[in-house]
Order: structure tokens, then C-alpha cells, then sequence
């Protein structure tokens, strides 16, 4: 069935899906049988929940920010949502509000420098984002004309992307599921995003196959993820060098301070290739990010002078290979193999 002019099945099996209740409140599987809620207008169908909060409570949350989206703009939708939760200290509560207020500046950022780095990129593709949590890069595709769509797990988030959406005049699918169970059939795709997200799932090696078997043929996968052995601040505990701290540390570190420790496996380089070669993806290219100015504007002043001596390192040819091991941040691009 269409949901908003793309293609959705059953996650568990790839089944026809088909509209339920007096106010279409629910999609059920015509083969297997299993319900998926439709909540806020946006399809729930995950099989299972944000590992860091269950179904019901994720749901009410979401209930509960589309009425503040009602009255609110983005910033103060944010706020709402932080002073709402008490797992997310306020320091880390700021951190993370100034990574999503920058993030718009950062998605267009990104989606040139992929575009770059793929050298022709065909116009007009249909592009999946998985994890596309507020939607900046939604915004940012779509205005340059792709026929986007957005996953993610996180069904509160998707409520505050929303509200993005609408800020920038769009009215783009958003969809609630897993990334190990993308609910879409086979080869529909001629991009797909994973933006700071394969390092957040339960399975790296199925989420990576989901991406391959929803892509049709040589079509190019674009990603971005935390570099394993960074020395710079870590993007989810702002320690830095905190990617190289063991996991017990980190979660001590993050349970002091009142939050909850990410749930993580950060990828080296070496990692990173590697598990893309082994899921039939091929041509990839590996390569270091810029920093926009405007992205930059919204850090405190060390880290924006931490940025500089990043660019100055990355200009250098002997440095520039040495970030490729210790960076902040890998982006790749790569090409779906096969012909099916």
C-alpha cells in the first residue's frame, strides 16, 4: 500500500498492508496478521522499541509533543521536550539542543559533500533516511528536489521532526520503524542515508543488508559515523577522547552526572570498509568532513577553535592521513552491488 505517495509492507514478513478503524487508526498485515498502530498520522510499525524508552511510553510522549507543536515553535518544542524528561542532565540537555539547532546547516553540509564525493549523483532520486530523527536532512534533500522519506525508531522524535517539516513547508512521509526491519519492498530505493545512526543499532550487519535489499541496483548509500578511535570530544558525552574510553567508564561517567549511558558500537575505518565490502556494497569512499561555519557558530568558543586546528590538520597531506585513523567523524560513500 501507499502511505503519502511511497510504497510500505509488513516489516516481519513484506506483507500487503491495509487500513483499519472508523478513523484509520491502524494498518494490519493482509498475510501474517499483525497490527501496527497509526498514531498522530505517522505508522508505527516497528517490532521492536527505542532501546532507551517501551512502546507505550515513547507513544504518550509523542501524544504529548504533537499538542505542544500545536503552540510552540522548534527551539521551544526542544526545550519542552528536555525539561519534560528527567534522564538528560541540563548540561547535556544544552548539548544536545545546540547539536539540533546546528543540525540543519550540518545536513546541508553533509548532503554536498556526499554529492561531491559520488561526482555525478543522477537528479530527482528516491532517497530512504534511516534515523532521520528531527529531519534536518529531509529538509535539505528535498529542497534540492529528491523524493524523500524518513524511518527512525524513536516515535517522539519523529513528532519534533514534524514540526521541522511544517516550519520549512514540507509535507514528507515520516515513518516509525526498525532499521533491522525496514517496512518497505524490495529495491524501491535510489539512495539511502544513515546519518549518525549504524553506530545506535542493535545490528550493524542486518541493518546494512535492509539497506541493500530496499536499494535498487547501483544505488549509492550514503553515511556518517563517529570514528571509534577519535580524539577530539565525544558526540554523544562531549568527554574528550571519550570514543576511546571502555563502555564501563563512559557509562559511570554518564550515570554520575544523571543521564543514561549511549547504547553504541563505534566503527574505526578499518571497521567501517569492512563491513560494507562483506554486505555487497562496493566502490566505497571514505573521506573526512568539513565543518560549516554556520554549524560551527552554535559551539562554545574551545570547541570552535578545536574545529580550526581540525581544518588546519585536514589541510595537510602527512596530517590528513593521520585524521583518517584519529577524526572526529568518517563519511563514506558507496554503490549497492548486483543486479536484483
Amino acid at each position: 500500500m501507499e502511505f503519502k505517495g511511497i510504497e510500505i509492507c509488513c516489516p516481519r514478513c513484506h506483507g500487503d498492508l491495509h487500513w483499519q478503524g472508523a478513523y484509520l487508526e491502524q494498518l494490519t498485515c493482509l498475510d501474517c496478521g499483525a497490527d501496527y498502530p497509526v498514531i498522530c498520522d505517522i505508522p508505527d510499525l516497528r517490532i521492536f522499541p527505542d532501546p532507551y524508552i517501551g512502546f507505550d511510553a515513547d507513544r504518550d510522549k509523542g501524544r504529548g509533543l504533537a499538542v505542544e507543536a500545536q503552540s510552540r515553535d522548534l527551539p521551544a518544542l526542544i526545550d519542552h521536550y528536555y525539561a519534560s524528561t528527567s534522564v538528560v542532565p541540563p548540561q547535556q540537555a544544552l548539548q544536545f539542543k545546540r547539536g539540533l539547532l546546528a543540525a540543519g546547516d550540518r545536513a546541508s553540509a553533509a548532503l554536498a559533500a556526499w554529492e561531491a564525493a559520488e561526482n555525478t549523483p543522477p537528479p530527482g532520486r528516491r532517497m530512504l533516511e534511516i534515523g532521520c530523527g528531527t529531519s534536518p536532512l529531509l529538509v535539505a534533500a528535498q529542497q534540492k528536489g529528491y523524493q524523500a522519506a524518513g524511518v527512525d525508531i524513536a516515535f517522539r522524535w519523529l513528532v519534533v521532526g514534524r514540526k521541522r517539516l511544517e516550519a520549512a513547508g514540507l509535507d514528507i512521509p515520516l515513518i516509525c520503524a526498525c532499521a533491522e526491519a525496514l517496512p518497505f519492498p524490495d529495491a524501491g530505493f535510489e539512495l539511502v542515508v544513515l546519518d549518525s545512526v549504524i553506530e545506535h543499532v542493535r545490528d550493524q550487519d542486518t541493518v546494512l543488508a535492509q539497506c541493500h535489499r530496499v536499494m535498487v541496483p547501483r544505488a549509492s548509500l550514503y553515511l556518517a559515523t563517529p570514528n571509534r578511535f577519535s580524539i577530539g570530544p565525544d558526540p554523544h558525552t562531549g568527554y574528550p577522547a571519550g570514543s576511546l574510553y571502555p563502555a564501563a567508564l563512559t557509562a559511570a561517567l554518564v550515570k554520575h552526572q544523571g543521564g543514561i549511558p549511549p547504547k553504541r558500537q563505534l566503527l574505526s575505518l578499518f571497521s567501517l570498509r569492512r563491513k560494507l565490502t562483506q554486505t555487497g556494497f562496493s566502490d566505497t569512499c571514505v573521506f573526512l568532513p568539513d565543518v560549516p561555519d554556520r554549524q560551527r557558530a552554535h559551539y562554545p568558543r574551545l570547541l570552535q577553535l578545536a574545529v580550526s586546528a581540525y581544518h588546519l590538520l585536514k589541510s595537510l597531506p602527512l596530517s590528513r592521513h593521520l585524521l583518517y585513523l584519529i577524526g572526529p567523524l568518517l563519511y563514506a560513500v558507496s554503490k549497492r552491488n548486483g543486479n536484483r
